[in-house]
Parts: C-alpha cells; structure tokens; sequence
C-alpha cells in the first residue's frame, strides 16, 4: 500500500467523550484511509466495508439514543443515509473510473463526517451521557 497523501479523517479532537462512539468513529477513520489509499482491485471491497461499519456505527449510535430516552433526530438520520449514499457513489463510479471514486471519497466524505461529528453527533453524545443512569444520580 503506498504512503498516504490523504489527511487523516478525524483526530483526537473529534473525540465525543463517549467510549463506543469514539471507537466507531476511529475504526470509520482507520478503513476510510485504507480505503483512499488501497489499490483498484481491493475498492470495492474496501468501500463494502467502510459502508458496513458505517452503518454499524449508525444503528450502535440510534440504539444508545433510545437507550438513553430520545432518538435521533430526521436531519441526522438523514445525514447518515447522505454517508451511506456517498459510498454507494463511490462504488458505482469505481466501475467507469476508480481513481474518481476513490478521490470522491478523499475529498468530500472527510468534510462530511466532521461536520456530521460536530453539528450532530456532539448533540448526541451529550443527551446520551446526560440520561446515563449514573448521571441522573448527582
């Protein structure tokens, strides 16, 4: 695998403060700059597995919601389906032009997640950690 030209995904200073969801969003990190960074005949499959554990992290992050009291909001389960999408676009233009796809997700899936992290998720992570059932005892 060559060396990286893409700037990485997330840094510590997108870390929530939530132990589940900041492991999420370093594993999303990790496979995305695999992914930007792998060869034609590996994309597909690593675009398949960056989606998975994007919706993995998607459903793990509606599940605390619910275990907390709330849900997620319309607007951010419409910006995870607009994550989700973007792969899909990746994928679908890997079969004309895979270098494309592959600076589609260089360039504009980063933004992206971390406007998604501070407009949304950072909502999230504090309803969740302020209905833990510890925080409700102080």
């Amino acid at each position: 695998m060559a060396k990286s030209t893409a700037r990485r995904l997330l840094g510590t200073r997108y870390a929530l403060g939530h132990d589940a969801i900041d492991a999420d969003h370093k594993a999303i990190t990790q496979w995305w700059l695999r992914t930007v960074d792998c060869e034609q005949i590996q994309f597909s499959f690593f675009v398949a597995r960056l989606r998975k554990l994007m919706r993995d992290h998607f459903d793990r992050e509606a599940g605390l919601m619910e275990q907390a009291g709330g849900r997620l909001c319309d607007c951010h389960r419409r910006e995870h389906q607009m994550l989700l999408d973007l792969c899909d676009r990746a994928t679908t233009l890997s079969g004309d032009d895979w270098r494309k796809a592959r600076s589609l997700l260089r360039t504009q899936l980063p933004r992206l997640v971390r406007e998604h992290i501070i407009s949304m998720d950072q909502f999230a992570v504090l309803f969740i950690n302020a209905n833990r059932p510890d925080a409700r005892a102080c």
